[in-house]
């Protein structure tokens, strides 16, 4: 691998897939639709390709000469349910076709969500890749079908897509609230009068991930009479374990060395004031994560999953137990001044 390029790279999960690539020796073009959020990626052996998922015409031919393409850009919150499908499937599908239209076909790795399989079909089980599809939320439907819209050019190119759980650590916007709240008051705040046992894995353990799938990571198959077609896709989580959202909270205030007490908020109560927050944001046209998208996510029976195959296949396994990296990012988070 020695050319590589990256959709997202501003994002959370892209700034630190390109550090991984870089430690490499790779070069890396970036896809930067605000070049605002780009000065991190203004360095030796990265070359900035302004545009966005939105538009992959008009920067198609960037893509020519890489070895292996990352998609980790995509909307993990909007206004509507078609914002949601432009970006998570419709601009998937043009990314692989431009891909498939390259002399050589590069790899294409995407990054999906566990949102897109759906919680465990069982909630006293755990999900692994072979399960069937019931994503909850918008939000999981249109990752699902930005996995379906890769699936039907599998013949085209190679593809695989990886089903992160809780991505977490150094520059995290989604679990910083969670560590501010409970630094600031002391109080959590879980969603539903039920556990939700959650798959958890560390942003270096998904980089890790996701550049061992671009190497040798097995390639999506057409769908071929099966509804459920597993080829191609791999869960990533710290399987070790499946904290609830109350134990998460916990431990995040060990992690940053404060008490903290739980109150459990049942749905019901929940639900009127998340449907006023989401209204006044879009109001203002801006989407939030405090949504009935989000509420659904929050109050499903259970997000543990497996990293079997993974783990089989790739040799993945998670560098550090999920409290010393809980308290990593404690830390960074402390030291940057955001706590």
């Amino acid at each position: 691998m020695h050319t590589a390029f990256v959709t997202g790279a501003t994002g959370f999960i892209g700034r630190h897939l390109v550090d991984g690539l870089l430690d490499r020796g790779c070069e890396v073009r970036c896809l930067v639709r605000d070049p605002s959020r780009a000065e991190h990626l203004r360095r030796d052996g990265v070359q900035l390709v302004n545009g966005s998922l939105a538009n992959v015409g008009a920067w198609q031919g960037e893509l020519a000469g890489c070895d292996v393409v990352f998609n980790a850009g995509g909307l993990c919150m909007a206004r509507s349910r078609d914002e949601l499908f432009a970006i998570n499937e419709r601009a998937v599908g043009d990314l692989a076709d431009a891909c498939a239209a390259l002399e050589t076909p590069p790899p294409l790795v995407h990054v999906s969500s566990l949102a897109a399989a759906g919680p465990s079909p069982n909630g006293n089980t755990v999900r692994d890749e072979r399960d069937g599809l019931a994503p909850v939320s918008a939000y999981g439907a249109s990752k699902l079908a930005g996995d379906v819209t890769l699936r039907r050019r599998a013949t085209q190119l190679p593809i695989t897509a990886v089903q992160p759980g809780i991505v977490f650590g150094p520059h995290d916007t989604k679990m910083l609230p969670l560590y501010q709240m409970i630094n600031t008051t002391r109080l959590h705040l879980p969603m539903g009068l039920r556990p939700v046992p959650l798959s958890l894995i560390h942003i270096d353990d998904l980089v890790s991930l996701l550049l061992s799938a671009a190497d040798r990571g097995e390639r999506m198959r057409p769908v071929n009479g099966c509804p459920h077609e597993p080829s191609g896709i791999y869960h990533a989580c710290d399987d070790r374990e499946h904290p609830t959202y109350e134990e998460l909270g916990r431990r995040v205030a060990r992690a940053i060395g404060r008490g903290v007490a739980v109150i459990r908020l049942p749905a019901a109560l929940a639900l009127p004031f998340v449907a006023a927050i989401e209204g006044c944001w879009n109001l203002l046209g801006q989407a939030t994560l405090i949504s009935r998208d989000k509420l659904r996510e929050a109050t499903a029976r259970s997000w543990a999953a497996s990293a079997a195959k993974a783990r089989d296949q790739l040799g993945f396994a998670a560098a550090a137990p999920i409290d010393d990296r809980l308290r990593e990012t404690g830390d960074w988070f402390r030291s940057n001044r955001l706590l």
